[in-house]
């Protein structure tokens, strides 16, 4: 049975993992109750065991090893998304085909204090336009700011930037959830590349998370062993597909 929720304890039963980072970071940071943001979760015999996310038509799903499968996909299908996120493993037993996926890695690296150089605030246009440069699809600004802003507001963001007279590199946590962070918008300027920027501030942001199990997308395969060297390891693969 899937259940709309209502209130945040009902995915409080959400592990630590990347997709239940971002579902339990909307949920703390758009509440219950909003026509655009909409929350489930799966029961089977009573025992909580999926969570769903979907906001403006982008849907997060959380999977554990007891999750009802075949009706998870029924309700995804009866509902629809422009864009459906989980892991992969999920996707094949979904039964949709992914339309593109990469590697999970998890932080495993020492906590250490935070680099001097690291700034925890900048502006935000300025991120952005360095995000598009970078090839990041980040679509309309004003969307971008108010979506990144209200997460920051509400403490389920966090920016670790690098700059002097202008902007080097940023990285940041995107889904603050109760249990795990989800990392990304990684971008350092062509002009600064090859100076660890980039490192720096992503290590940093992960240290910044000592009580919580702190997760990364890699953009693509080749991306994997770049974050083996700072600290991250394999867990798996994120896969995305596209409208239903």
């Amino acid at each position: 049975m899937l259940k709309l929720c209502e209130d945040i304890k009902e995915i409080d039963f959400l592990m630590p993992d990347p997709y239940a980072a971002r579902i339990s970071a909307l949920a703390k940071t758009y509440g219950f109750g909003q026509s655009f943001v909409l929350f489930w979760t799966q029961y089977v015999e009573n025992e909580p065991v999926a969570a769903v996310s979907r906001i403006d038509g982008n849907m997060s799903v959380f999977c554990s090893e007891k999750t009802d499968f075949e009706e998870l996909s029924a309700f995804i299908k009866t509902v629809g998304f422009s864009s459906l996120a989980c892991r992969e493993e999920n996707m094949n037993s979904l039964g949709f085909e992914a339309a593109k996926a990469s590697y999970i890695v998890k932080y495993n690296g020492a906590v250490a204090p935070a680099d001097p150089c690291i700034i925890w605030d900048y502006d935000k246009k300025a991120v952005y336009e360095l995000l598009c440069d970078c090839g990041f699809e980040m679509g309309d600004y004003g969307a971008f700011v108010a979506d990144y802003c209200s997460k920051l507001n509400k403490g389920t963001a966090k920016l670790a930037a690098i700059a002097d007279s202008e902007l080097k590199a940023c990285a940041s946590a995107l889904f603050v959830g109760e249990k795990s962070v989800l990392l990304g918008a990684v971008a350092t300027r062509k002009s600064a590349r090859g100076k660890g920027y980039a490192s720096k501030a992503v290590t940093a942001l992960a240290n910044s998370f000592s009580d919580k199990s702190v997760f990364l997308f890699c953009r693509n395969d080749d991306l994997l062993d770049f974050y083996k060297k700072i600290g991250f390891e394999s867990d798996g693969r994120w896969a995305e597909t596209v409208s239903y």
